[in-house]
């Protein structure tokens, strides 16, 4: 894509993103919420991991700095926050009530009725229950999720009864956060790899409107008990890297998200109010040739003025485009400093995303102490405890 041409779509989307927003229901008009009441900040010290932070405010002004901000983070830690995106703080805090009604205001009967088909078809449309997952020596998982896929968010009656006259809104700001905030960071992204602008978003988007199936999660973590958390050192959930392009977290107050830093140590991410929390999957690690960092993260349990609290997230996974292989970008700093992921057949990008759906948790591991390895398309895949 050239740059005048990646600038007139811009411009086309921009317009198109200004439409949807004026059509969207108003404050005033939307369905009642109790506002979702953010849980105070820990007030426990503990080590926090040094993320760098990149201000959309600044991309019309001083583009080449953020491009040089998201260099560093993604070449060292594979993590960064964004500020300045310009969605409202209420919005964001509205996405937690809405994710509230998925977890409280649906019975288990619905829920199973909208059981995800995640071993079956390496799905998560729907809902990934409790006890799914085993953590470590018998403990299993108290995690719980609804998910949305963007091409297939509508009919409304797809969802449960609770959902569904919300849903107009989880569709409007699931394209607010791809055209106001994935667009952006493609676009630096672009810059870091000697990219055309425009390169890394039509892998997400063509100009024909071929979509990839970007995932919208709404997840809760209940509290372990004193004696599963014995069992696995306090994790929640394992060490992994995400296994789609870009991975897109609403900061939340609860202390448990822990990256493994580049000296081999894990450490707390910390919360910033209306900040998203940000970092690179597999997808886009593997056509980077490891230029840039999918970095292994995990959950533990908070610090004791937290532990007892249900930890709420509003997660937005994007993907690339469906049947695109996993082969290195045509960037010289790619190909210069990186190197070829996948010496036999290359998969293609949802062909990695169901084998890691259907596999994660699951299947028959190779026992290490600091982490277990599964083999996945002739890669070893860890998964830390």
């Amino acid at each position: 894509m050239t740059t005048a041409t990646a600038t007139l779509t811009q411009a086309l989307e921009a317009n198109l993103s200004r439409l949807s927003l004026s059509a969207s229901p108003s404050p005033s008009t939307r369905p009642y919420l109790p506002q979702w009441q953010a849980p105070p900040p820990t007030q426990h010290e503990v080590e926090w991991a040094d993320i760098l932070t990149v201000d959309l405010s600044l991309y019309e002004t001083d583009k080449p700095k953020l491009i040089e901000t998201v260099k560093t983070a993604l070449q060292r830690d594979g993590f960064f926050y964004v500020v300045g995106h310009g969605i409202d703080v209420e919005e964001l805090k509205r996405q937690f009530a809405i994710g509230e009604v998925a977890f409280d205001q649906v019975s288990r009967e619905e829920k199973e009725a909208h059981r995800a088909q995640i071993k079956e078809k390496g799905s998560f449309m729907g809902y990934k229950l409790q006890n799914y997952w085993e953590i470590k020596d018998g403990v299993r998982d108290r995690i719980e999720h609804y998910n949305f896929y963007n091409n297939s968010i509508d009919p409304v009656t797809r969802h449960p009864t609770a959902l569904r006259p919300f849903v107009p809104e989880v569709k409007d700001f699931l394209y607010t956060m791809r055209h106001t905030v994935l667009n952006k960071v493609l676009n630096l992204i672009d810059g870091v790899l000697g990219l055309d602008e425009g390169y890394l978003w039509d892998l997400h988007q063509n100009a024909q409107g071929e979509m990839g199936d970007d995932l919208f999660r709404y997840m809760i973590y209940d509290p372990l008990t004193g004696e599963e958390s014995k069992k696995t050192n306090g994790v929640m959930l394992n060490g992994h890297t995400d296994f789609n392009s870009i991975s897109t977290l609403i900061s939340q107050p609860i202390t448990a998200l822990q990256v493994l830093m580049p000296d081999n140590v894990w450490r707390y991410v910390k919360h910033k109010d209306g900040a998203f929390v940000i970092n690179i999957g597999d997808q886009l690690s593997f056509m980077s040739g490891g230029v840039l960092k999918g970095t292994m993260h995990r959950v533990v349990s908070p610090p004791e003025d937290q532990r007892t609290l249900r930890r709420l997230g509003v997660f937005h996974f994007a993907h690339f485009r469906n049947h695109i292989p996993l082969d290195l970008l045509p960037s010289k700093k790619v190909h210069d400093e990186g190197h070829i992921v996948f010496e036999g057949e290359v998969p293609t990008t949802n062909e990695w995303e169901e084998m890691r759906v259907k596999s994660y948790g699951t299947s028959e591991f190779i026992k290490g102490k600091e982490y277990d390895i599964e083999v996945i398309a002739g890669l070893q895949v860890r998964h830390y405890h």
